[in-house]
């Protein structure tokens, strides 16, 4: 029952993310502020992009009212993306996913709010080649806090290690190549991005999403280079998939480890003869 909630709970963030993908990016680049009157993440209410029609809330129900429109405003026909209800499904069955891995309620929201900002980061990456600080400071602040009330994945220390390392790693490779080819490869998002990655997954983490990163922005390169002008491409999604895996594949394995008296003290002895992780 509660895995049904955490997916329904998931389509409504879903929702609710979908506005932050559309007006965030707009925000950022005509400088306004987060409190604006006149437009932010609550004002103006959400309406058609064609007509300006402001949808009613049985319009706005995840998934439902699309499917029950058709795929188009009621007032002016207009077709709207498929996207919206995809990620609301998406972000329902992570959540859901979340539910069943870990079985515990807070943890499960700590997670569920891990990923909201993942799945909002990697969307707008993917649309405007940005990841907003208004994102990737707070989801890294919130990781560092998160792993000093003893249920964050990770202990206070593998998330700091994991935030520094996986910064640094990124600004050097960032700087080797400014001087190298006298041009920027990345932007500063990807440090702060993968730095936010490290402080909840832990500096375990961040060997395998500098390896399983850039094969993923390899291959999404390799299957948009002619369909586009520029070689430049968001590594930000590429990051966040990584992220992710490493979360569901590995994360669990880790906390079972680590409940279990027995295997955490052969972890602990074979991980003290390993210089670092």
């Amino acid at each position: 029952m509660l895995t049904l909630f955490f997916f329904i709970f998931g389509t409504c963030i879903g929702s609710f993310l979908n506005v932050v993908i559309y007006r965030l990016p707009l925000m950022v680049r005509q400088g306004n502020a987060a409190n604006n009157d006149a437009f932010n993440l609550m004002v103006p209410r959400s309406h058609c992009l064609k007509c300006g029609a402001t949808l009613s809330a049985s319009q706005l129900i995840p998934v439902i009212s699309w499917l029950i429109q058709g795929g188009r405003c009621r007032r002016c026909a207009h077709s709207i993306s498929c996207c919206y209800p995809l990620l609301e499904v998406i972000t329902g069955l992570l959540f859901a996913a979340v539910f069943a891995c870990w079985h515990s309620v807070l943890p499960a929201l700590a997670l569920c709010l891990f990923i909201s900002a993942l799945l909002a980061l990697a969307a707008i990456d993917l649309s405007h080649m940005l990841l907003p600080d208004a994102i990737t400071l707070p989801l890294l602040w919130c990781g560092l806090l998160w792993s000093t009330t003893g249920t964050g994945l990770v202990s206070a220390e593998s998330a700091i290690l994991g935030a520094a390392s996986g910064y640094l790693s990124l600004w050097v490779t960032y700087w080797c190549y400014r001087l190298l080819r006298k041009r920027e490869g990345m932007g500063y998002g990807d440090f702060k991005l993968i730095a936010a990655l490290g402080a909840w997954l832990g500096a375990e983490s961040i060997n395998f999403i500098l390896l399983l990163g850039p094969l993923l922005g390899c291959v999404y390169w390799l299957a948009f280079r002619f369909k586009k002008s520029s070689d430049n491409f968001p590594f930000g999604p590429a990051l966040i998939i990584a992220g992710l895996i490493w979360l569901f594949l590995q994360a669990p394995i880790m906390c079972f480890i680590h409940n279990n008296e027995s295997l955490s003290r052969i972890f602990l002895f074979f991980n003290s003869s390993i210089p670092y992780k």
